[in-house]
């Protein structure tokens, strides 16, 4: 994109600065100033590609690769040329070969990072040459003992020697006789020979080889000729290790050289992978979204964030351009945002160009661009002798002619700095020859004659940044579709200006500006009136819809209460009627055994357990199956106290108190189920004056003939007691001995509920698992009485 000096503008650099807060290499920091914004889609989405996956890497995957290298060109080019490496030079060379084959594994890992993965798996690795390097040196200038097992032996000559020396003058030092000739009882060095220090009046009575003297000449440093021999010796074999410490480093500059095109390709990948992880940190801090890329000239900034201002200061923008108009005139007062907003579109295009997320709102859209000329600030140059309109003017002469329809121009107070009415027809006319174009471009004005044509241009849209109408001060929010006033009298008074030069200058003003503004004012008032009254309209339709939600709620809640009330008692109507059923079986067989005796003691048994069973048929009415709500509920005050019918508005149903606690429930009696209700839930009711018809409860006995085997096989133990019980009467009704209950074996538990059955029941005497041949444990031989 041709837009450097845009860019500069814009302080694009200070975008790329904070980009190199976030790499680790100096060829990573060279690579970002050398990042401009492509002028091609596919490029641009290629990029904003390599930012997500970097992010997705970082912040899903939490991997954290390094990209820790040192510059090598220098040592790469240095031994090409066949010299020896420093001990330094080969250390950074084996930290780049030790960052690409760990950042190469690590890559490996990551998922959906194909584009990443694909740049890592062209990392070189050379383990073998990295380990010799560590292996061989300590640090940048010291040679480690196994580098080589030479240098290993000469070191020990060295250390052996070293202390034949010392031990040789330690003697010099510690002997009585030569104590009178020393200054100091120390052993030092003087170059690299082991030397005493002398008195210089006995130099005659040491003999031996004078190296130095002291500044004042009293004492001098001598090697006595005993040590000469050795402190030889050990010169000569610093000169051997020096030697082979020299032919190491040559051997492993040897190694380096034979990759060196490799190594080079290895500093230009880590470097292009640290930048690409840099811009997803950069996107982190900065909340940033990955844009969607379009080459139509559609731009879309969803509360975009200027990202040169403070988190804490910074309001969020929203601007469109390039579908229903292509140039977007921005008016309003002075400090409102206007020249922020123009900044905020460009500054956003270069970074979602150059691959960076940009501060905004999801689904922002930006397009790609030939050029981006912009005109915002002050062009005055004194070297040059131009003024301020002259530097707008020169500016804008240096590209009006290379504007094509694929030219994003951003221009602020077009037409500004000379006569009004002069520079508000220049205005006009630049944004005509801008129109005829076909470029995309944001301009902001204070002069009516560019709003009226705003206003009556198709293709040219109009907008203004808010402010209080009230006070005057700035809300820096863009209004698309409305005209602003500049409100400069008004700013003026509200920053204290007098009110006699407020007066003054508002007499000056023409009847025909006034009542211009008079109308946008007018317009503007009547906008957010109807803004207002939108967001109240919003408001009340989401507290509506909240309550709707809130009643559905709690109608569901009052169902699933009512559904789980009627199973309740469901299911303990079955247990009582299973009960009394048993019950009512005991009564008959009472009743049949009473047949064979003809006593008064008989009969008056026999009546008794009549009138058990008319008790017990009794407790079953119709109202005791369906407790449900009756329409015609009579609902009358007062105290609710046991025996009273109440309404139950929780579940839907009617009910008699029993009781009434101290904590404030009730006890009431829903058919045949008792439960605990809150007060606050029950309404006293009329009591209901219907007689429903009664249910009785007997024992049927069928007339077909008994089979000697009941199959209980796929049923429930509750199921399974139920038929053996009635088949048992059955059973003993067809003068049957034995019977075979076929439970089957499965886990045991029905044969284990059927065989504790028959322990309690009456006609049963005994009973046992059937054998081998009769159905093993699946089957159990009951014996009748």
């Amino acid at each position: 994109m041709n837009a450097e000096k845009a860019l500069k503008t814009l302080e694009y650099d200070k975008i790329l600065d904070m980009l190199k807060c976030n790499v680790s290499s100096e060829r990573a920091r060279e690579i970002i100033d050398g990042i401009r914004p492509t002028e091609n889609a596919d490029d641009a989405r290629a990029l904003l590609s390599e930012t997500e996956e970097a992010d997705r890497i970082l912040y899903e995957q939490a991997l954290d690769p390094n990209f820790a290298i040192d510059n090598i060109l220098s040592s790469i080019e240095r031994a090409r040329k066949l010299s020896s490496l420093s001990m330094a030079e080969l250390l950074r060379i084996s930290r780049v070969l030790k960052v690409s084959r760990i950042l190469k594994n690590t890559m490996s890992r990551s998922i959906d990072a194909e584009i990443l993965k694909g740049y890592s798996a062209g990392l070189f690795t050379n383990q073998a040459l990295e380990e010799r390097i560590d292996k061989s040196i300590v640090s940048d200038t010291e040679m480690s003992d196994d580098a080589s097992p030479a240098l290993r032996q000469i070191r020990i000559k060295i250390r052996r020697t070293n202390d034949n020396v010392k031990q040789k003058l330690s003697s010099y030092v510690t002997q009585g006789k030569y104590q009178k000739y020393l200054q100091d009882n120390i052993v030092t060095m003087r170059g690299d020979r082991y030397v005493i220090p002398v008195k210089a009046e006995f130099k005659g009575a040491m003999q031996g080889l004078v190296h130095d003297q002291s500044a004042s000449g009293q004492t001098l440093f001598i090697e006595p000729i005993a040590v000469v021999e050795l402190n030889n010796e050990l010169k000569t074999l610093l000169l051997e290790e020096q030697s082979e410490i020299e032919r190491i480093l040559a051997e492993l500059t040897s190694s380096v050289r034979a990759d060196s095109s490799e190594l080079l390709g290895n500093y230009e990948i880590i470097a292009r992978l640290d930048v690409i992880f840099a811009r997803a940190k950069l996107a982190r801090s900065q909340n940033a979204v990955k844009p969607l890329i379009n080459d139509n000239g559609y731009v879309n900034i969803v509360n975009g964030r200027h990202p040169l201002i403070d988190k804490s200061k910074v309001r969020p923008i929203s601007i469109y351009l390039g579908k229903t108009f292509d140039i977007m005139l921005i008016t309003g007062p002075n400090a409102g945002g206007k020249t922020v907003t123009l900044k905020l579109v460009g500054i956003l295009e270069a970074m979602g160009l150059s691959g960076m997320f940009i501060p905004a709102g999801a689904d922002s859209e930006i397009s790609v661009f030939e050029n981006m000329f912009t005109d915002i600030g002050d062009e005055q140059s004194i070297e040059q002798s131009l003024s301020t309109f002259s530097g707008h003017m020169t500016n804008i002469v240096s590209f009006i002619n290379r504007i094509t329809p694929k030219t994003l121009l951003l221009l602020d107070e077009l037409g500004s700095g000379t006569d009004p009415s002069e520079g508000s027809a220049l205005a006009v006319a630049i944004t005509k020859e801008i129109k005829k174009t076909g470029a995309k471009a944001i301009i902001t004005s204070h002069f009516n004659a560019l709003k009226e044509y705003a206003v009556s241009t198709d293709g040219v849209g109009s907008s203004c940044m808010d402010f209080n109408a009230d006070t005057f001060e700035p809300l820096y929010k863009l209004i698309i579709g409305s005209t602003g006033t500049s409100n400069a009298i008004q700013i003026a008074k509200r920053l204290g200006l007098k009110q006699e030069i407020i007066d003054d200058a508002d007499s000056m003003l023409s009847e025909e500006n006034k009542s211009f503004d008079k109308v946008l004012m007018s317009a503007e008032k009547a906008r957010k009136t109807a803004e207002e009254l939108t967001e109240q309209a919003k408001i009340n339709k989401i507290e509506t819809e909240k309550e709707l939600k809130r009643v559905q709620d709690e109608l569901k809640k009052l169902r699933e209460n009512n559904d789980r009330l009627n199973e309740q008692i469901r299911k303990d109507t079955k247990k009582l009627i299973e009960s009394s059923v048993c019950e009512a079986n005991d009564i008959i067989e009472e009743m049949k055994n009473l047949l064979d005796r003809r006593d008064e003691q008989a009969l008056f048994e026999a009546r008794k357990l009549k009138k058990r069973l008319e008790n017990l048929s009794a407790k079953y009415e119709e109202g005791d199956f369906d407790a449900g709500f009756d329409s015609n509920l009579n609902f009358v005050g007062g105290e609710i106290k046991a025996g009273d019918d109440v309404y139950i508005d929780t579940i839907d149903k009617t009910g008699k108190v029993l009781s009434v606690s101290k904590n404030g429930e009730f006890e009431v009696l829903l058919g045949a189920v008792r439960t605990k209700v809150k007060a606050k839930n029950c309404k006293k009711i009329a009591p209901n004056k219907k007689t429903p018809p009664r249910i009785n409860v007997s024992k049927q006995f069928s007339s077909a003939p008994v089979k000697s085997e009941i199959i209980l096989l796929g049923k429930t133990v509750d199921e399974a007691v139920y038929e053996l019980d009635k088949y048992l009467y059955e059973a003993s009704r067809a003068n049957l001995s034995e019977v075979r209950v076929v439970h089957g074996k499965a886990t045991g538990a029905l044969r284990a509920g059927v065989q504790k059955f028959l322990k309690t029941h009456p006609l049963v005497e005994e009973f046992r698992l059937g054998k081998y041949g009769e159905g093993d444990s699946g089957v159990t031989v009951v014996k009748l009485k």
